[in-house]
């Protein structure tokens, strides 16, 4: 399935690993967009697949450690990370007197988990999707077609809350 994902590519970089077979053992690179020759930085995953969560270790170019350059470098990670099924986690770590940093971690939507020994821990979580309003109308148009057919509201009204709620469950599941 990585194979077709990759490269990653954003506004202002290319994301790729060094092999794409070991894409969670190897160490992938980060270079310019324009110019693919010019590395500007490297991360590797550490922890893959342990109750589905991946920890990563950046190391950028201090002149493109600029929050939003790296923002849309973690960004463009838990994209990738995310489109696997097993994954629901991406953690990593910073200190915490580097500010270009911690504002790339919180721009990109990292939230700050710990702060130990001068390191602050954020990670990210896979968000489920939030169309709850939409399963229940769904099953309530469908409750009420049911109701109108066996000339029984109640009995509508009580079918769509539940064919509403199967829906959600079925389609949530899989995120």
């Amino acid at each position: 399935m990585g194979d077709k994902l990759l490269p990653l590519v954003t506004r202002h970089f290319l994301i790729q690993p060094q092999s794409v077979d070991k894409l969670w053992e190897e160490e992938w690179s980060v270079t310019l967009r324009d110019d693919a020759d010019k590395k500007v930085g490297r991360f590797h995953f550490e922890e893959a697949g342990i109750d589905g969560e991946v920890t990563l270790l950046l190391d950028i170019e201090p002149a493109y450690q600029k929050p939003s350059l790296g923002a849309e470098i973690y960004s463009a990670i838990a994209s990738f990370v995310f489109k696997f099924q097993e994954l629901k986690v991406v953690r990593t770590s910073c200190r915490h007197e580097d500010d270009d940093l911690v504002h790339s971690l919180e721009k990109a939507g990292y939230v700050r988990r710990k702060n130990s020994d001068g390191r602050d821990f954020y990670s990210i979580t896979k968000q489920k999707t939030s169309w709850t309003g939409l399963y229940m109308i769904l099953g309530l148009v469908a409750g009420l077609i049911i109701g109108i057919t066996i000339s029984n509201l109640w009995v509508g009204t009580f079918s769509g809350i539940i064919i509403g709620t199967v829906i959600g469950y079925l389609i949530d599941k899989k995120a």
